[in-house]
Order: structure tokens, then C-alpha cells, then sequence
């Protein structure tokens, strides 16, 4: 009976709209209406002055870009490197000498620099690495640095006409392509090939390959990759020795993972065209359930034992008329339901989903849409594992390297944080990043971005300009 009432006001509901015979609202329907329109457009308002965080919103602008912690941490990383004198090698000899006992460091930092065509960053990167480190800290990690020109002269650190400040003094190993490539000669001019034609997705991997055979050399349980442009927060080890021992929980009950993404960008978190089907199918749910409340309220408040049912039978009397003086009409419903809702709907997706679905702090499970190369966090064991997959690639590589074609670069296609996405693949590995990032993109360049974002024009860190952590903005000195 109950179905049929429904069914009857719904077929109601339609013919008055057909006929565009929609009888004037009541005071109170008028009001309610009046006060969602205020309420939207102040929200509008609200959202307009407050996100600009989340850069996949409607509202985003470039003043989103605007660096704020970005900003403490250079002032701190380059007092540091101003204080990098004569009479602090002292306690760098000591810290070195820790790692030079034969003691198993906890962590191995492996880092391939270069010559950059624009800023010169390096010297900053490491120095916020070990600016606020205890000497216990740092005498629990091995850095290695890899000059990764097959003529280090081009350098900056080497070059007698640069500017940059010679950091290199801070790294426990300082790496060069003839050492580490062993007896590999074909290895060695492989390497200057990539470089004269400019491959440097393909000679990514080498480097990878390289610094991730040296630190599984040092016998420490996690391996850091680092890219020579970034800044790193104060507090990152405790707070990445912490989140890799979650992760390590997670491993005894079975939930093997790749890695620990320290650096991603909620560029690419935002919400995707692939999906939606999946959009339009809550959207649709939505409006249904919505019409479905409001039309069951009405039917339950119009039948004879609505008095009964609810707790103020003076505001719902028995049996009330169903002309427009009820607060539940059907053209009330209508407007309500495919005008009102359908706005909030489009309101939600246009905040954008930091914005209204934001990361909590701490460990995310990221298998898709993470980006990009700059920080990543290996296990030892699966660095192994990784390894190989590495080495099969490029002994292939070599082997069908010719130097009057480009057939041998087809095994190692892509930038290799995509190829470690379908190692990851191919094996059922999660992967993981941490929120927010330890890290911050300070690049000028990034081979993920074709065009560069105008926010150049108006900031002095060159990793504004696309390539960001909006997150890491926020955080402060660590406690």
C-alpha cells in the first residue's frame, strides 16, 4: 500500500512538472530556499579565500605555490653550509670514522648528482640532511654521493669556476663511474653514450642500479634513493626510521611492499577522468536517496498515524493536506532534489579532493597515481630483488647497445620510477607513501612537466613550478 502511495506521489511529482504547473512556494519554502542560496554563495567565498592547497580544485590558484616551510629549511641548510668550515671537519671526520669501524649503518642514502642546466641545489640538499642530525643519527647512516658525469670535472663540486658550495665533504663515500662500475668497461662507455645523446631516462637506471649495488653492499636494512634536488624536513629520519618500522609490521602479517615514497605530489591525486563512471554512479545515488528520504518523510507524515510516530505532534498534525502549505510538497521536493542537491554535488567535486577527502598524517597505501623519482625507501631484502630485475634489463641493454642506433634502448624505456611501478606490479607489491612528505621538490626541471607553471613569477623556489608537495608547506620545526 505503502509502495503504491510512493509510486502515485512520483508519478504526481512528474505530471506537475510536465505541465510547468508548480504552485507558488510557502513563506517557509521560500525562506529555506533563500538561505541555501546565501549559504552556497558563502561557501563559494569561503572556498575561494581558503583552498589553495589543493591543487585539484576548482578554486586552486597560484598563490597555492607559495613556499612556506620551504623557506625555513633553506635559511637553515644554507647557515648550515656557511658553517661547513675549517674547524667543523673535526666532528665530519668523527661521524665518518663511526661508519669506517665496520659498524652495520641503519640507513644508506645513495644520491646521483649532476650538472643542472638552470639551479644548482645539491649543496642545499645535503645540508638539509644533516643539519639537525644528533651525532648518534648521523653516525647510524652511510651517504653515499655519486658524481654521475663520466667526466667529473664537469661537476660543479669539481669545477674550478662554480659557485656551488663543495658539500661533498659531508658524504662517506663520494662515487665515480670508473670505481663503481668495476671492470665493466662496455658499462663505462654505455654511460658516456647515454650522456652524449642525452638519454637521461635510460642512464637513470644505471645510476639506480649502481647506488643501490654499493648500499647493499653496506649491509644496512634500508637503502634511501635520493635525487639531488630536493629539501629535506627537519626530524625526516626519526620520522622515516618510525613509519619503516610500521611498515615492517605490516610485512609479518604478509603485506609485502616495494618501497616508502618520502616525496609525492597531490597534483596527481586529484580526481581522475578514467573514473568517472564511478562518480556519476554515486552522484546518481545520491539524488535517488535523497528524493527517496524526502518522499517516504511525506508519506509517512501524511498518513493517519503520523502523530503517533513523531515526537511533536503539534508541528505534524494528523492527516495534513497535501497542497502547497505543507513544508514536503512535491514541487518543494523537486527543486530540493534536482536543483539543490545536484549544486552540492558539483560544490564537493570542485573543492577538490584534498580538500574534502584529505590525507590523514602518516602512512598511505599510494599503488597509483604517485609521483615522482625524488625520495624513494627500499628494504634490503626486496632492494635485492629489484636488483636483479635491474641487472637483467641492463645486461640486455648493453648487449644490443649500438652506437649507430637506438635499438638497445628498448629495455629500458620510461623513467625508472615507472619501471619499479610494474616491478611492483608483476609481483603484488603495495606501495607506500608518507603524509606528508619528508621531502620537498626543489628542482627547477622534472621530466614528469612539458611546460613550466607561471608560479616561477612569483616564488624563488624553482620546485614551485609544478612538481610539489602542497603538504609539506604546512609542517613546522619538529618537536
Amino acid at each position: 500500500m505503502q509502495i503504491a502511495r510512493l509510486f502515485n506521489h512520483v508519478v504526481t511529482l512528474f505530471q506537475q512538472t510536465v505541465r510547468l504547473n508548480l504552485p507558488s512556494f510557502t513563506k517557509a519554502q521560500s525562506r529555506f530556499l533563500l538561505i541555501f542560496v546565501l549559504a552556497y554563495l558563502a561557501i563559494l567565498l569561503l572556498l575561494r579565500w581558503r583552498v589553495s592547497h589543493d591543487p585539484g580544485s576548482a578554486f586552486f590558484t597560484v598563490q597555492g605555490y607559495a613556499p612556506k616551510y620551504s623557506l625555513t629549511r633553506l635559511q637553515q641548510a644554507q647557515a648550515f653550509l656557511q658553517s661547513i668550515a675549517q674547524s667543523d671537519m673535526e666532528n665530519i671526520k668523527k661521524a665518518k670514522q663511526t661508519n669506517a669501524l665496520g659498524i652495520v649503518p641503519r640507513l644508506c642514502i645513495g644520491m646521483p648528482t649532476a650538472r643542472r642546466s638552470q639551479e644548482q641545489y645539491v649543496d642545499i640538499t645535503i645540508a638539509s640532511l644533516f643539519d639537525h642530525l644528533t651525532p648518534q643519527e648521523r653516525a647510524q647512516i652511510q651517504f653515499n654521493l655519486l658524481i654521475a658525469h663520466s667526466n667529473p670535472d664537469e661537476h660543479p663540486f669539481y669545477h674550478e669556476l662554480a659557485s656551488t658550495v663543495n658539500a661533498s665533504r659531508l658524504a662517506d663515500n663520494v662515487l665515480f663511474y670508473p670505481d663503481i662500475a668495476g671492470s665493466s668497461e662496455s658499462m663505462t662507455n654505455r654511460i658516456r653514450q647515454l650522456e652524449e645523446k642525452k638519454k637521461f631516462n635510460e642512464k637513470s637506471y644505471y645510476d639506480y642500479n649502481l647506488l643501490l649495488h654499493q648500499c647493499v653492499t653496506s649491509l644496512a636494512p634500508y637503502i634511501l634513493i635520493l635525487e639531488d634536488d630536493v629539501l629535506a624536513q627537519e626530524g625526516w629520519y626519526t620520522r622515516t626510521m618510525e613509519s619503516l618500522q610500521k611498515l615492517d609490521t605490516k610485512s609479518r602479517w604478509g603485506d609485502e611492499w616495494l618501497y616508502l615514497r618520502l616525496f609525492f605530489t597531490e597534483k596527481f591525486q586529484g580526481w581522475h577522468q578514467e573514473h568517472w563512471p564511478v562518480y556519476l554512479l554515486w552522484s546518481c545515488v545520491t539524488v535517488t536517496l535523497v528524493a527517496g528520504i524526502l518522499l517516504f518523510l511525506r508519506l509517512r507524515l501524511s498518513s493517519s498515524s503520523a502523530s503517533s510516530l513523531l515526537p511533536y505532534p503539534r508541528l505534524f498534525p494528523q492527516n495534513p493536506s497535501l497542497t502547497n502549505h505543507h513544508i514536503l510538497s512535491l514541487p518543494f521536493i523537486f527543486i530540493f532534489t534536482f536543483a539543490c542537491v545536484p549544486a552540492l554535488i558539483i560544490l564537493y567535486f570542485a573543492a577538490g579532493p584534498q580538500t574534502v577527502q584529505p590525507f590523514r598524517p602518516g602512512i598511505h597505501l599510494m599503488n597509483n597515481y604517485g609521483c615522482c623519482s625524488q625520495a624513494f625507501v627500499f628494504r634490503r631484502q626486496m632492494s635485492l630483488k629489484l636488483l636483479d630485475w635491474f641487472d637483467e634489463r641492463i645486461a640486455a641493454d648493453l648487449k644490443a647497445a649500438n652506437p649507430n642506433n637506438d635499438h638497445g634502448w628498448i629495455h629500458l624505456r620510461g623513467p625508472v620510477d615507472s619501471a619499479m611501478e610494474i616491478f611492483a606490479n608483476e609481483r603484488n607489491l603495495q606501495r607506500y607513501a608518507l603524509v606528508p612528505s619528508a621531502f620537498q621538490h626543489i628542482g627547477a626541471q622534472t621530466y614528469k612537466e612539458d611546460t613550466e607553471s607561471n608560479a616561477q613569477e612569483f616564488f624563488n623556489v624553482s620546485g614551485a613550478r609544478g612538481i610539489w608537495n602542497f603538504g609539506f608547506e604546512q609542517l613546522g620545526p619538529a618537536s
